[in-house]
């Protein structure tokens, strides 16, 4: 009995567990960390009012001539702007790729 019990407690222990490292996995996509910008690079960002999240769904910056992908991962970078890049982002200096 004590052993079924323990087998419970630890089966639950790791859905838990899963699902808070899903639940971190999804929150973390939704947005790129800040970075640590200088005012400059600030004010590049608000310029072209750099947004994660396109209001337009034909212009994301993964879809962007200046979008630098990032295999390791969820964030680019751009070739414009310094710090990180949202795929689903958007800028006024979007350019389709080609």
């Amino acid at each position: 009995m004590a052993e079924s019990v323990a087998r419970r407690r630890l089966l639950l222990s790791s859905a838990l567990l899963g699902a808070t490292w899903a639940a971190t996995a999804c929150k973390r996509s939704e947005t790129c960390p800040p970075s640590q910008l200088g005012p400059e690079d600030a004010k590049l960002r608000e310029t072209l009012h750099y947004t994660d999240h396109s209001p337009d769904p034909q212009k994301l910056c993964n879809g962007c001539q200046q979008y630098l992908p990032n295999t390791d991962a969820d964030c680019g970078g751009c070739k414009l702007m310094k710090g990180l890049i949202h795929p689903a982002g958007y800028c006024a200096a979007f350019s389709a790729k080609d």
